[in-house]
C-alpha cells in the first residue's frame, strides 16, 4: 500500500547511522523510503536499487554488504527489510484502519441525523413566542388575531426581522418603506402591525 508520508525520527536515524559514510547513510535513507512507499520489504534487485540511488551496481553491492553486516537491513526470501520500518508500517496501517472505522461510524451517525431531520421537515413549525415587544406584551390567539394589551393606537411593537419574517415584511409593505438590511429589530406602530397581521 503506497503511503504519501511516514513517521520519521531524525534523532534515531542520526544516532543509528553513526559510523556510516555519507553514501551509506543516503542509500540507507532511500532504501527506507522505498520500503515505506511499497508498504513493506523491497525486492533485493541490485540494478533497481542502484538505479534509485543513482550509483553503479558494484557501489550498491558494497553499501548493501555494509548495511547487512551492521544489521541495518536483512535479506528475507529475496527481499530487503528493516525491523523498525516494518513496525512503523504496521502502526501506520493500524492507525489508518482505526481512522476509517471512526469515519464510518461518524458517517453513519451523520446519516441518521440527516434522516431524522428530513423526517421532521413535513411537520408544521411551532410559532415563536416573544418575551418582549418593546415594553409591551402581545399574544396571538388561536384564530390568528393579534391582541394588543394596554396600548393606544399610536404606540409601537418591536419586531425581529428573522423571528417575525413575514410580519416584518408585511409591515414594510404597508408603510411603503424598506428597513435597511443591517437593522434586525424595528419598532412599528401598533396599528401597522395590526393591519399587517390582518393581511397575512
Amino acid at each position: 500500500m503506497t503511503r504519501p508520508w511516514y513517521r520519521r525520527f531524525p534523532d534515531n536515524f542520526i544516532a543509528g547511522t553513526v559510523g556510516l559514510t555519507l553514501e551509506e547513510k543516503g542509500a540507507f535513507s532511500l532504501l527506507l523510503d522505498l520500503m515505506y512507499v511499497r508498504g513493506g520489504p523491497v525486492p533485493d534487485e541490485p540494478r533497481y536499487i542502484a538505479g534509485v540511488c543513482n550509483c553503479s551496481v558494484r557501489k550498491w553491492n558494497a553499501i548493501r554488504s555494509k548495511l547487512i553486516e551492521l544489521g541495518k537491513i536483512h535479506v528475507v526470501d529475496g527481499f530487503l527489510t528493516n525491523e523498525r520500518a516494518e513496525k512503523e508500517i504496521e502502526i501506520s496501517l493500524k492507525d489508518a484502519r482505526e481512522r476509517a472505522e471512526s469515519g464510518s461510524k461518524g458517517g453513519n451517525k451523520s446519516a441518521e441525523t440527516r434522516a431524522e431531520v428530513n423526517k421532521n421537515k413535513g411537520l408544521a413549525q411551532a410559532p415563536l413566542k416573544h418575551a418582549r415587544a418593546t415594553q409591551y406584551q402581545y399574544q396571538l390567539k388561536k384564530e390568528g388575531n393579534l391582541v394588543l394589551e394596554g396600548k393606544k393606537a399610536g404606540e409601537g411593537i418591536q419586531l425581529d426581522r428573522w423571528a417575525d419574517e413575514s410580519l416584518f415584511a408585511a409591515c414594510e409593505r404597508i408603510m411603503g418603506a424598506k428597513v435597511p438590511g443591517y437593522i434586525q429589530k424595528k419598532t412599528f406602530p401598533a396599528d401597522i402591525v395590526q393591519q399587517a397581521r390582518a393581511s397575512a
